[in-house]
């Protein structure tokens, strides 16, 4: 009976980052080619390792998606090695906020030179909550507005403006995880508590077919 329990609460046990991950791959199904930018260990990558290649600077983490068969690349998302227009797909996952503002609009910037026309753009992050200057290597959180600011029309820039030609497929909230064994909570979890605070997000975006020259 006990095992039956477990095989019951495995099955039912929501895991939050392999969901959105499933979330976000679900709207690159059309592109032929995706980079992960800061992949990590590849969870991401896992979705679909034949499409997907990984970019980290970490020699561990490319050397665990080496281990396990994955495309990975070393490299700077300040500076992706990637031609103009040569990617269908972009993910982004939990890597804007370690970085200073000037740093993400580069960041921002090469996301748009390599990724085609009609491209999918999927970053996530997280926002501010108590925990979330309890890692050191956090700078500070960003919300979407400030990725929108650069990507869509808008006025009032501190920095040039970087496109203006994006669309907003998905903007998904991440509420706060309560960690239970109990399977009524967990599964509550996965509808996001309305009284939880709210902890990061997931923001897709289509780039335009035709894009306006900005001048700065």
């Amino acid at each position: 009976m006990k095992s039956k329990l477990k095989k019951i609460r495995v099955k039912l046990w929501y895991d939050q980052k392999k969901k959105w991950d499933k979330i976000a791959f679900s709207f690159m199904n059309p592109c032929k080619n995706i980079i992960d930018v800061g992949c990590g260990q590849g969870r991401f990558i896992a979705q679909d390792k034949n499409r997907i290649v990984g970019i980290d600077q970490s020699e561990a983490s490319l050397n665990k998606c080496k281990s396990l068969g994955y495309n990975v690349i070393k490299g700077d998302v300040r500076q992706l090695p990637f031609e103009d227009s040569s990617v269908e797909g972009i993910h982004c996952s939990h890597v804007i906020e370690h970085f200073q503002p000037s740093d993400v609009h580069k960041i921002l910037s090469e996301f748009d030179r390599v990724l085609k026309p009609k491209g999918v753009l999927v970053i996530r992050a997280p926002l501010l909550w108590y925990g979330f200057y309890s890692n050191l290597t956090h700078v500070r959180p960003y919300n979407p507005e400030a990725i929108l600011h650069y990507l869509t029309p808008s006025r009032g820039h501190t920095f040039s403006q970087i496109s203006d030609s994006y669309k907003v497929l998905c903007l998904k909230k991440r509420f706060g995880h309560i960690e239970s064994r109990n399977i009524a909570i967990n599964m509550l979890t996965r509808l996001g508590f309305p009284w939880l605070k709210k902890t990061g997000f997931m923001l897709v975006l289509k780039k335009g077919e035709l894009q306006k020259e900005i001048n700065g």
